[in-house]
């Protein structure tokens, strides 16, 4: 019998043990569990057929989005629906955790030009601050990682926008 590497049986492990623990356990990041978002079509997820795209950029099979399906706590993400509330103008100062996810898929990474960490490690931030007025909507959020985002709230830094929807962040004078 050939055993596998040991790098590989400990990546199963890790594998197997996100399959079978109860997402209620799972750490609390930017206000949600740590949470799987696969973007795949109903018809491509019942044939198994094709492939699924995960909120790191990352693609997995179908096949693989079936399996997680059957054995763990998957978000499926419906473009377009109206399930929740994503805009909640100035009734409420922190992002909720469907906005927190809505940012996730659209932004994929923190938004400063040139970083690359992913969406799951970042923090959502008001590019117009709340206490000037600011919304909590995703037209006003921004996914930024920790060190950017302190940058957001340091006065030495001036933050602008740029075409893309990426934040650039330059040294005060």
């Amino acid at each position: 019998m050939d055993r596998l590497p040991y790098p590989r049986r400990l990546g199963e492990a890790f594998c197997a043990l996100l399959e079978r623990v109860p997402s209620s356990v799972l750490p609390q990041h930017g206000g949600t569990a740590t949470t799987v978002m696969v973007t795949i079509s109903f018809d491509r997820l019942r044939s198994g057929l094709g492939a699924a795209g995960l909120g790191t950029g990352d693609r997995i099979t179908a096949g693989e989005a079936r399996r997680l399906d059957w054995t763990a706590e998957i978000v499926p993400v419906v473009l377009g629906g109206k399930s929740e509330v994503l805009d909640l103008g100035r009734g409420r100062r922190l992002f909720s955790p469907a906005q927190r996810k809505a940012l996730a898929i659209r932004d994929r990474r923190c938004r400063t030009e040139g970083c690359e960490i992913p969406a799951a490690w970042t923090e959502a931030h008001h590019l117009r601050p709340w206490a000037g007025g600011g919304r909590t909507d995703l037209a006003d959020g921004v996914l930024l990682c920790s060190w950017h985002h302190h940058r957001a709230h340091d006065d030495r830094f001036d933050m602008s926008r740029l075409p893309t929807g990426d934040v650039r962040f330059t040294r005060r004078t």
